[in-house]
This record gives structure tokens, sequence and C-alpha cells, in this order.
């Protein structure tokens, strides 16, 4: 038999030990969270052949997740005895806080414990100290009940009659409770809600007309509005414009009310930038949409292509800055239509820089080269004054200097720098 089949039937084994008390209800003392808990490093667990299994990844890979519970049948034994229990569905698992009251579930004679929500979705029903408050007499063994408890199998934890053993349990190590408000219902709808604010929604009625229109709304987080505003148990609705981060795919009738940027409590958005080119609809229902909205988004492709298609048109709206840093790989722009640049609202300035490369216009080939404005002007100009100073031999000697229509040239001459332009520039 290999080593996992040996765990696993030990683990079988070990498991029916833990319904020596039966019971459907108990209280959460401790849960396993990562392979550092003690409970993992100080056991000392056996394989069938009686071996001792010291492999901390095997241990963790089937201890995390546990719980300690100890029943509410038992009214004597110590929190520190608790019995371990499995969850319910290991991949499916919604953690207990301790001092939370769990059922317990027995399946084919093996027991697990499965989580009991309340309306208060953050904290449950945990409190701490609980066992102190529901058996407050508690505590004190005497006589021949000391020698019933021994060492048992499935938690190899000596059981102690000691009466300076603690019985107050906090509810976490760092968990703090803070509000999460539940959500509103529509009819049919499954709802997943965390207590930390998370949630997922399936719906298919939530729209003002109460018409088929299916939608999934995920979100990470409540917002802070509504947190201010609403009192702990009130209902609550997702915000996509003010809620954490969320992810929502609708269809037909459901109405979309997004804003960009960060919506205040008024409904006013700080979002600055006129929307002058990109053609937005009036408003976001009608068609199957996506809207992925936070505070920061990032796409990454690690290997292979990063595609975007879109039958209509698409824009890019910021009150920030544009930069495409490509690398070595250059870029191919085809456009089918006019394309126009435009830097006027504030007269920014428009540059190209290609380093000794070449910038080519309306051709591929270094057939003819653009003209140097200023250098023109100036070649032009010793010209001009070359022609004017023009002296020739005759038989009667030289000539006077320049012609006679030389202020002609002068006129020209003046007028040469109209030729260069007032706003643009090349090297």
């Amino acid at each position: 038999m290999n080593r996992f089949a040996r765990l696993q039937s030990s683990v079988n084994t070990r498991n029916q030990f833990s319904n020596i008390r039966k019971s459907d209800i108990g209280i959460v003392q401790d849960v396993v969270l990562d392979e550092n808990h003690p409970k993992i490093k100080d056991e000392e667990i056996l394989d069938l052949d009686g071996n001792p299994i010291n492999d901390v990844e095997t241990l963790s890979t089937n201890y995390i997740g546990c719980a300690y519970i100890k029943p509410m049948s038992d009214k004597t034994a110590f929190p520190q005895n608790s019995v371990r229990y499995r969850p319910i569905d290991i991949t499916n698992q919604d953690v207990p806080l301790k001092g939370e009251t769990v059922r317990i579930i027995d399946i084919a004679g093996v027991a697990y414990y499965e989580r009991i929500t309340s309306h208060e979705i953050n904290i449950g029903n945990a409190s701490a100290d609980k066992d102190i408050a529901l058996n407050p007499n508690t505590g004190k063994l005497s006589g021949d009940k000391t020698k019933d408890y021994k060492e048992v199998s499935e938690t190899q934890i000596v059981k102690t009659s000691s009466n300076d053993v603690s019985r107050e349990v906090p509810i976490g190590d760092y968990f703090k409770p803070t509000q999460v408000n539940r959500l509103k219902l529509y009819e049919g709808d499954k709802l997943i809600q965390s207590r930390f604010g998370q949630s997922i929604r399936f719906s298919g009625y939530n729209n003002s007309d109460a018409e088929l229109s299916p939608t999934i709304l995920i979100r990470n987080r409540q917002s802070d509005d509504s947190l201010n505003k609403l009192k702990q148990g009130s209902i609550s609705e997702e915000d996509v414009n003010r809620d954490g981060s969320t992810i929502l795919l609708s269809s037909n009738k459901y109405k979309l009310d997004f804003q960009p940027g960060i919506v205040d409590d008024g409904g006013t958005s700080d979002f600055k930038t006129d929307i002058i080119k990109a053609k937005l609809p009036k408003e976001y229902v009608g068609f199957d949409q996506m809207l992925l909205n936070s505070e920061r988004i990032i796409l990454s492709a690690k290997s292979q292509e990063m595609l975007f298609f879109s039958k209509g048109n698409y824009g890019f709206i910021s009150d920030g800055k544009f930069t495409i840093d490509n690398g070595v790989g250059g870029a191919d722009l085809d456009f089918g239509g006019h394309v126009n640049i435009t830097t006027d609202r504030e007269n920014k300035n428009f540059t190209v820089l290609t380093g000794t490369g070449n910038i080519f216009l309306n051709t591929t080939q270094k057939n003819e080269r653009i003209v140097r404005g200023d250098t023109l002007v100036d070649l032009l100009s010793e010209l001009i004054d070359a022609i004017v100073n023009q002296v020739y031999n005759t038989p009667a000697g030289p000539s006077a200097v320049g012609p006679n229509n030389r202020s002609t040239f002068n006129d020209i001459k003046s007028k040469l720098t109209d030729a260069l332009s007032t706003l643009n520039y090349t090297e």
C-alpha cells in the first residue's frame, strides 16, 4: 500500500473517533489555516503500519481547513480538548471564525462541519468566549471524571483536567469585525456574499421593467458611501460606480448607470475631459454588455498576442496622458479613412522624433527631400545680395554697382521669411 493510500485509510480511521460525542451543533475553538499551525506540528500522526508521518506538506494538505470544535453536548471538556473536523466541502469552503457555532454533519459514520450563516454578514454568529457564555459553570473537573480523559486518536492531544487551563477563545488572531450589509434580492436570484463585502449575483429580473435580462454582477467591496449611510443590518444594493472593483455582464433591459471617474456621494464624477470625438450611447441598455470598473486595471499577455476587436467605434478617453512604449517591435497603423490629429484645445505641441531615422511623407523612397526653410531663406538672401551687388566690366570701365531695379530685389528679400511656417519645424 502506497503512502497516500495508507494516509487516507488512516484518516478515515481517525475520523471515526470524531463521533465519540455525537452532536449536530458545535463551537469552533480553532481553525487550521496553514502548515505552520501548532496543532499540525505538535501531533504525531501514524500510518497503518504504526510509523509516524512527519511530512509537513502531507499533513498540511490533509489538515488545512479543518476546525477544532467543541460539541454543544459536551458540558465538561475544555476547549483545548476539542475534536478536529473536516469541512463538508473542501472545494467550496466557508472558513469559520473562532467562537462561531457550526453544524456537525454525520455522513456514513464520518463527521464534518458546515458553517451556519447569519444575518450578520461579517461576523456571523461568532462571539468571543462563547463557550463560557453558554456554559458559565463548566470548567472544573473532579473525582473519577478526570480518569475518563485520555489520548484520542483523532486529535493526538492528551486531554487535561487542569483547572488552570483558560477557556477564553477570541474571535480571531487578526480578524476585526466590520460592517457589511446584506444585498437586496430579486425573484429567482442566486446570491453569494462573503463576510468582507465581496459578492456574486446571478440575476434575471433586476431591472425596472421586471423583464428577463440575465445578469451577473461581481464586486470586491461594498462602497464607503453605503457603509456611511446605512446602519448595520440594513439592506443594500450594488453600485457599479462607488463599490470596489466590479465586473458586470448584463443583457436586455438591465440599465447600466455607469459614470467614469470617482463618483461622490452626490453623484458627481471627478472626470474632467470633455468628450468631443467619441460617440457614447445615450444610455447603457438594450444589449449584451460587459463592464470592468476599478481604480486601477492591469491587462497582461505574458507570451502571446493581445487582440482587440470592435465591430463599432472604439475610443480611448482619459484625464491623463496616453503613452505607448512599444519596445523594438515598431508599429503599423493602417487606417481606411481620414486621420485627424488635434492638439488645439490648449495649443499643445505635436512632435515626431526619429533620431537619425527618416521621415517619409506620402512615399517610401528617398526620391525627393524636404527643404529646410531657414536655410533656404539664408541662401536666397545671399543670392539677392549678390545680384544687387553685381558689377560688369565694360569698354569704358567697370559698371555701376547693381542693376537699375535693385530696389525690387531688396523688396523680394524682405519677404523671404513669409515663406517660413510659424508653427511647423524640421531638423
